[in-house]
């Protein structure tokens, strides 16, 4: 008996290692998320549509002008302060740095867009009764080259991946402007011009770079550590363009002004890579 539970002992000790071994080992908890930030350098694209529906307005320069602009007894007055509706794509490329504190954000973002925005626009009315009925026409062009801003950036966290914010600051762009003006029926004579039917007898442009200001906001997704998408809307003013429509008559002097609002508005997507 003594024999026989010397034996039995010794067993026990021998399976206790393996059994200890067959036990499940109970896994270490998973490591938690990491927290999302938006601190850090980005840069990316952007895409959208721009459009804006702004008055021209005229104004004479001399007396001849005047009558043309301002009609007299026996002339109406020249259409004036009628509207240019433009639009078109625009796209380009953005960076900026974000500043996050819990759920705020500080930034500052700079952007370059090409733009095909463009709009023209024309009014005919009587001019006067004479033996042959005599009507003019006013016509207007305006477009937006290209355009850029630099903004601040103030945003609320709404989630730890969803930013929305505003943004405003400073703009630049190139603008064109140009007008005509063309009488149909009969020659018109004035001390200071000559207009000839069925030709502009007046017409001008100009192209500038102007600076002005830009505000909007907008929302921005964070899809991972490293990339994120926005919708974004934007107010641009250019300030307003003043373009000279002169006399085509070689004979004539006359001119009149054309003042045109580069003022409009963009809605557009973006893209962006976070370098952290």
């Amino acid at each position: 008996m003594k024999t026989l539970a010397t034996a039995i002992a010794a067993i026990a000790l021998i399976a206790t290692p393996s059994f200890a071994a067959d036990m499940a080992v109970k896994a270490p908890p998973p490591a938690p998320a990491p927290v999302p930030t938006w601190t850090g350098f980005y840069g990316g694209i952007q895409f959208g549509g721009g459009w804006n529906d702004e008055a021209v307005n005229y104004s004479p320069n001399d007396t001849g002008s005047a009558v043309l602009i301002n009609g007299s007894a026996t002339t109406a007055p020249m259409p004036n302060g009628y509207r240019i509706s433009q639009g078109g794509l625009v796209g380009g490329v953005e960076a900026g740095y974000n500043w996050q504190w819990s759920n705020w954000l500080l930034g500052v973002e700079a952007d370059f867009s090409l733009s095909g925005m463009d709009g023209r626009a024309s009014i005919t009315s009587n001019f006067a009764t004479l033996a042959v009925p005599v009507t003019q026409t006013s016509a207007a062009e305006q477009s937006t080259d290209w355009y850029g801003t630099v903004r601040g950036r103030v945003g609320w966290l709404a989630t730890p991946n969803l930013l929305l914010f505003g943004t405003g600051g400073f703009a630049y762009g190139r603008v064109d402007g140009s007008a005509s003006y063309t009488l149909v029926g009969q020659n018109v004579f004035f001390g200071t011009f000559t207009c000839f039917p069925n030709s502009a007898c007046f017409s001008g442009s100009s192209a500038a770079i102007r600076t002005g200001w830009t505000a909007g906001g907008g929302a921005e997704w964070l899809l991972d550590q490293h990339w994120s998408a926005k919708i974004e809307y934007q107010f641009v003013d250019l300030g307003t363009e003043t373009v000279q429509i002169i006399s085509t008559n070689p004979t004539g002097a006359s001119s009149f002004n054309a003042a045109f609002h580069d003022r409009f508005n963009v809605v557009r997507l973006g893209l962006n890579y976070r370098f952290w």
